[in-house]
């Protein structure tokens, strides 16, 4: 990806969906652009996660209207986000797989070679302070190093647009500088990272706060 130059990738105009009478999303109009850290904040139920969703192509709108561009060219939204890597509230590694070959997988499953798509695991998790967990169960891993594996498999393959839901959720104030150390490494490479998230210390190193609050 070009990180000389910022590319638009989403429009979004009075975008809503509602679930019922407490809880939903709002109509809300904003972009993404490439190159861009944006923390969506608000209540729960205010549609932090509702929103990730509608992003992701999960969901349809009941209201207003998601336009990708960058990349893809101008398109409504689908049901797949090409270039779209998702880090969901609930973690879900490949129990029998190593933390390394979870975090592979993406790669391999994209055609890389086991060996370089392992160096490359194996290298992500360095970062996440995972070193000495990598060739462990993912299943025998904690909660807190399992949601960072669960990074590392989201954010391996530089994906244009990376989606985490609370990321930070699990992580003690350590760790959690280090997650956040290692999105806006991402960030710097070129991908667009939106972040669902009540933590005041991700808010702290965003690029721009979505408040759905309001």
């Amino acid at each position: 990806m070009n990180v000389d130059r910022v590319v638009l990738l989403a429009e979004a105009v009075d975008l809503a969906k509602h679930w019922d009478d407490e809880a939903g999303l709002k109509p809300v109009s904003f972009t993404l652009s490439s190159a861009e850290l944006v923390v969506v904040r608000g209540r729960s139920g205010s549609g932090k996660s509702t929103l990730l969703a509608l992003l992701a192509g999960w969901i349809a709108p009941d209201g207003g209207r998601l336009t990708r561009l960058g990349p893809w060219g101008k398109t409504d939204v689908e049901r797949t986000w090409r270039g779209t890597a998702i880090l969901p509230q609930v973690i879900a590694p490949i129990a029998e797989l190593t933390m390394s070959e979870n975090v592979a997988m993406p790669l391999q499953l994209s055609g890389t070679p086991r060996r370089e798509a392992q160096a490359r695991a194996r290298a992500m998790l360095d970062q996440l302070d995972l070193t000495d967990e990598s060739d462990r169960a993912a299943s025998d891993a904690s909660l807190g190093q399992q949601q960072r594996m669960a990074l590392a498999r989201a954010a391996v393959a530089d994906p244009i647009v990376l989606l985490a839901d609370e990321p930070t959720s699990h992580q003690d104030a350590g760790h959690s500088a280090t997650v956040l150390e290692l999105c806006r490494s991402i960030v710097a490479r070129g991908t667009c990272i939106v972040v669902a998230s009540h933590d005041p210390a991700v808010s702290d190193v965003a690029d721009r706060v979505l408040d759905l609050d309001r």
